[in-house]
């Protein structure tokens, strides 16, 4: 047994599929089984097949039109910590690039390239600005060669909102990623042309590496120049000091002396040496608290690796960068613009007050060395003039020369890290290795064939099974037997299946589908004993023979809710059906507005039925026996009264049904839709069985329900439903087993009969 959901029975088209409670049970779940919802299925297959070729082929169009744009990829490793191939130690170190991670400065790397400076750079340089294919369109979307709006002469008169959009169709075309777990970069660029998306991404590449290179040696330059005009400051100082050892050594003519034993000149000689660290300990914290007063961010970081300075100033290129996108496609008085105005001031803010606290912490530190140096300076000078009174000529001499000495070894000392510095300047700007250079794609990416028919068909196939479930659920027709007992809450006797006969090779003639609309081939039963229909009223005559315990019932009324679903040809067949039985069956025709029998058996017009309750004619005058069918009689309607209502419920209706039982084994009874008159209900209340036709496809299911409440008001009671109609490829047609009935319908077919 296949396994069932629950769902609540809501849509007209999904309840009551299965069999079970009345569809108006108040708060009830039927059970759909996988079964039931593969019936559907087959039922809507014309739908789904619709809808899936449909987008299939939308999806076949999209790949026919689709400008095919082509991707070229450039590969590079970027050391975002630069290279100490020198092995220039604290000098590097002192360059560093502040306190960010190496993926952090991966990262920032990566959006150094997708920058809009680089960007407008490539296409300054390609002039993209005039090629087709990227500030182009096309005249009819997909059609049409590319047309280009007339691009200045220079690149420099292009407009601001000109600029802004060659900017987003090159970000909307690059793609820069990192690659896990490595310092690669993979650089891709879409273009319709493959040549120009190849220049592109080579361009960039160029442009990226350069300005990397430039940018730190021209920060890091900055503070050697600064420095150099310092070192200018200390070698005249240095010059000094050697002009006055010539001229104390011209005048005293001392031309050397030993003083390793002089206490006085020892103590000076390590005052001398203090006062050298400090003051140039002092120059140091100058330097670096004049390059903390120039203000630039950058190169603070590189005085201060721990700071934020480099995070916020992260913060505030990003922001920077969405408020230029945003304040060129939405304004400037567009919300999110003035959000991010608000979010990039409250940035500047915090990156100037870390500035200012940094400048306040060199400030300080060039304070406490200058008045270290003061102190020791005042220290080496009070020594000196002990010296000097020690042994003024002696001692004046060794003071002068230790003095050219220091400063002279510190002129030389920072002239040599300033050389180093310029060096260092470009050793520590990020590395770029370009590992595979863009080439020429030959393959288009765009549109990806395989993938979009994929999901075409995925889309389509979805598509139609949701419109199949969607036609179910409006769809008010009964579509299958177990529909019609489970809106009724009456047994299923029997399904009829639908035939259309052809012209054979034993009845010479075509007969119509099986319905109201048929003519004398309505009679399967007489004409056609062994074929399926045939088979299906002998099913249908079992079951009724059984309905009622103890013995059959006599008189049996066969309705319908409207015209068109096949009473007449039930209630003709069934007929033919008890009277092969060898019981003595009388057809009666009670629709008496539009009686339909005697015309279909081409029986001669008579009074009938009409004429028998109005007294016009004994019933026993107008009944017909039908020649090709021994035992079955029929009562035609006759005339058409203007009170058919009020002669089915009269006294002598009751009478006639009464001499009917007494005469003949069964009675048929055929009479006239219960929803358009009351005949059938009148009628109803007289007899032992009524039979209640629905016609598969065509009966609404509110009119089935409403035709068996109205045939069970009183003492009426429906006995059973007959589906009429019923598709023989139908898996829910057969004998009640299940699927596959189709292949076995050989066996029922004239030629093995």
């Amino acid at each position: 047994m296949s396994r069932s959901i629950q769902v609540r029975s809501e849509g007209p088209g999904l309840r009551n599929i299965r069999g079970g409670s009345h569809a108006e049970d108040h708060g009830s779940t039927d059970e759909i089984g996988l079964s039931d919802l593969l019936r559907i299925l087959r039922r809507r297959k014309q739908i789904i097949v619709a809808s899936l070729i449909a987008v299939f082929f939308l999806g076949v169009f999209y790949c026919a039109v689709k400008t095919r744009r082509y991707e070229a990829v450039a590969d590079l490793a970027i050391n975002p910590e630069g290279t100490d191939a020198l092995d220039m130690g604290d000098i590097t170190a002192s360059l560093g690039g502040g306190g960010l991670g190496f993926d952090e400065k991966l990262e920032t790397q990566v959006h150094v390239l997708k920058a809009d400076s680089l960007a407008w750079a490539v296409i300054s340089e390609l002039r993209l600005d005039r090629e087709p294919t990227f500030a182009g369109h096309r005249n009819f979307i997909f059609f049409g060669p590319y047309v280009v709006p007339n691009p200045p002469d220079q690149i420099e008169r292009t407009t601001p909102e000109r600029r802004n959009w060659l900017l987003e169709v090159f970000s909307q075309a690059l793609t820069v990623q990192t690659i896990a777990r490595t310092q690669a970069v993979e650089i891709t660029f879409r273009n319709a042309d493959p040549a120009l998306a190849r220049e592109v991404v080579n361009h960039l590449v160029t442009a990226y590496t350069q300005r990397t290179f430039m940018t730190r040696y021209n920060d890091t330059m900055k503070a050697s120049n600064w420095l150099s005009g310092q070192l200018a400051q200390l070698k005249s100082e240095v010059q000094e000091s050697q002009s006055k050892l010539s001229e104390f050594q011209k005048q005293t003519g001392i031309v050397g002396t030993d003083e390793n034993d002089n206490l006085v000149l020892s103590k000076l000689d390590d005052l001398s040496k203090e006062l050298t660290d400090a003051e140039a300990d002092r120059i140091v914290k100058e330097a670096q608290y004049r390059v903390a007063q120039s203000g630039n961010p950058e190169l603070i970081g590189l005085l201060v690796p721990d700071s934020v300075l480099p995070i916020l100033r992260g913060q505030q290129a990003d922001l920077k960068e969405q408020l230029a996108q945003a304040n060129a496609e939405y304004g400037p008085h567009y919300p999110k613009v003035i959000q991010l105005g608000e979010q990039l001031a409250q940035v500047e803010k915090s990156l100037h007050s870390e500035v200012g606290d940094i400048q306040e912490r060199f400030h300080t530190a060039y304070q406490v060395s200058a008045g270290a140096e003061k102190q020791m300076r005042t220290a080496f000078d009070q020594q000196k003039q002990q010296a000097y009174n020690m042994s003024a000529g002696l001692d004046q001499y060794g003071i002068l020369k230790r003095e050219m000495e220091s400063g002279n070894d510190l002129y030389e000392d920072l002239l040599k890290k300033l050389k180093e510095a310029g060096v260092v300047a470009s050793l520590k700007a990020a590395t770029v290795d370009v590992i595979d250079p863009a080439s020429l794609p030959t393959k288009p990416v765009e549109p990806k064939i395989p993938l979009v028919l994929a999901l075409s068909t995925v889309f389509g196939l979805g598509t139609g099974i949701a419109f199949a479930f969607a036609a179910e659920s409006l769809d008010n027709l009964i579509r299958s037997p177990e529909e019609v007992e489970s809106l009724t809450g009456v047994p299923l006797f029997g399904t009829i299946p639908h035939i259309k006969l052809g012209r054979g090779k034993n009845t010479g003639q075509e007969l119509e589908p099986i319905g109201d609309g048929a003519g004398r081939g309505s009679l399967i039963a007489l004409l056609q004993p062994s074929s399926q229909a045939s088979e299906a009223f002998r099913s249908l005559r079992t079951a009724l023979l059984l309905a009622s315990a103890g013995k059959p019932p006599k008189t049996v009324l066969i309705a319908s809710a409207v015209p068109g679903e096949g009473k007449t040809m039930v209630s003709m067949n069934i007929a033919a059906m008890l009277a092969q039985r060898g019981a003595r069956v009388l057809l009666v025709d009670a629709d008496l507005r539009r009686g339909q029998i005697a015309a279909r058996l081409m029986t001669p017009k008579n009074l009938g039925l009409s004429g028998a309750l109005t007294g016009a004619v004994h019933w026993r005058d107008a009944v017909e026996p039908l020649p090709d069918a021994p035992n079955l009689f029929v009562l035609q309607a006759g005339v058409r009264p203007p009170n058919s209502a009020e002669l089915l419920g009269s006294p002598q209706m009751h009478e006639v049904l009464e001499q009917w039982k007494a005469e003949y084994d069964h009675v048929v009874i055929d009479s006239a839709p219960c929803l358009i008159v009351t005949d059938a209900v009148l009628v109803a209340q007289e007899t032992d069985a009524v039979l209640l036709v629905s016609r598969i496809g065509v009966t609404p299911r509110n009119n089935l329900r409403r035709a068996s409440e109205l045939l069970q008001f009183g003492d009426g009671h429906v006995t059973g439903i007959v589906a009429n109609d019923v598709p023989i490829g139908a898996e829910y047609y057969g004998y009640g087993y299940g699927y596959g009935y189709g292949k076995y319908k050989s066996y029922y077919s004239e030629e093995k009969a």
